[in-house]
């Protein structure tokens, strides 16, 4: 009789234990969009709201005869873009928040910098003016609202030209519900950017 009651102890505990574990484990993440198999007509027209994300990746600049790398990290959130650059040649420790109109820099060393004190020393960095109104929807593929030339196959974009700049998707892979840019490229005249997407993060 003990032995009895002692195996259904046991049971009972397994079975709470397993209930217990049922609980714990961690919802599924949620993704906003409708998949990375979604028509593109789709796709684009979610990407177009899409306000929250957050990637990481490696960057490479070529302008005005020299070039550099960097590990890179952006987080888009509503109105507010925060994009940090770590790599050398000066541009260690480089933060750059845009929030509507409102610019700011911060340098290794901690200094701020505002306006256009910000963008001309991002401009003197860099070789060239970065596009960051643009960047929010360029990063995901896409031309910022406005005027664009599209180039698509079967709707899914594989470049535009935007405000003087070139982009090009060179190949995509799912993240977030969508089928997003892996490696992208962005040129103008005297300047070339190269993006490699290791991660997106909702």
């Amino acid at each position: 009789m003990a032995v009895a009651r002692a195996r259904v102890a046991a049971g009972l505990m397994l079975a709470l234990a397993a209930l217990a574990g049922c609980k714990t484990a961690p919802p599924p993440a949620s993704v906003p969009g409708p998949g990375a198999d979604a028509s593109w007509d789709i796709q684009r027209a979610a990407l177009q709201k899409l306000d929250r994300y957050n990637l990481s990746g490696r960057v490479a600049v070529a302008a005005n005869g020299q070039g550099f790398s960097a590990s890179l990290r952006y987080e888009q959130a509503a109105a507010r873009s925060d994009l940090a650059l770590d790599g050398p040649l000066g541009i260690g420790g480089l933060r750059v928040s845009l929030d509507g109109p409102s610019l700011a820099m911060t340098n290794s060393r901690g200094e701020q910098l505002d306006g256009d004190r910000a963008r001309e020393e991002i401009e003197r960095r860099l070789g060239f003016e970065l596009p960051l109104v643009e960047l929010r929807w360029w990063l995901l593929g896409i031309p910022a609202p406005g005027n664009a030339e599209i180039e698509d196959v079967n709707g899914e974009i594989r470049g535009f030209v935007q405000n003087g700049w070139r982009v090009g998707v060179n190949s995509r892979a799912p993240g977030l519900g969508f089928s997003l840019p892996q490696r992208l490229t962005a040129e103008r005249a005297g300047a070339k950017l190269k993006l490699f997407v290791e991660n997106w993060q909702p």
